[in-house]
């Protein structure tokens, strides 16, 4: 799995959200991004040549003009790191990437698994064992976000705005 963006959508509407998705990458420029339908229900990866992390606001700025473009894609998340769904593996790459995050700056851990019998308590508390700085379970300032599909593992940490949701937006648009 080769990929810097996960997508969700609903289940058995995955052909037409990866259609919506490739007309949405190609308009903000990406002419010819690698896009895969896993066999996860509702789950498409992504390998694009834009920053994942500006294409939530990207998106923004296009529901809050054009609402009836996102039809079937239900998120957009931003992957930094790939790696085996292995509790200790996890824990390396969130140690490299956490670097990024202040001491005096707050976080949360949160975790999404689909296929794999890994426990979210398990891997909360080894990912943050190294963690010096404070947890916030309401405002943090970054999230640990862990996507477990199977026996891969996608990593990133982000602010909550570089998480894409059409149906927030949409909502926020009334």
């Amino acid at each position: 799995m080769n990929c810097n963006l996960l997508v969700t959508t609903f289940r058995n509407r995955e052909t037409d959200a990866a259609d919506e998705l490739f007309l949405l990458l190609n308009m903000l420029g990406d002419k010819g991004p690698a896009i895969e339908i896993t066999s996860i229900s509702g789950i498409i990866i992504v390998n694009t040549l834009l920053d994942p992390f500006q294409i939530a606001e990207h998106c923004r700025e296009i529901i809050s003009n054009e609402p009836w473009r996102f039809r079937y894609v239900l998120r957009i998340i931003p992957i930094e790191r790939v790696c085996r769904a292995e509790i200790i593996e996890i824990h390396n790459v969130i140690k490299q990437l956490s670097k990024k995050i202040c001491e005096n700056e707050t976080f949360m851990v949160m975790v999404e698994k689909r296929h794999t019998k890994l426990h979210s308590r398990e891997i909360i508390s080894t990912v943050t064992s190294d963690l010096q700085m404070k947890v916030n379970l309401d405002y943090p300032k970054w999230i640990i976000l862990i996507q477990v599909l199977g026996k891969l593992a996608g990593v990133s940490i982000l602010r909550s705005n570089q998480i894409f949701s059409s149906v927030k937006e949409k909502i926020s648009l009334d």
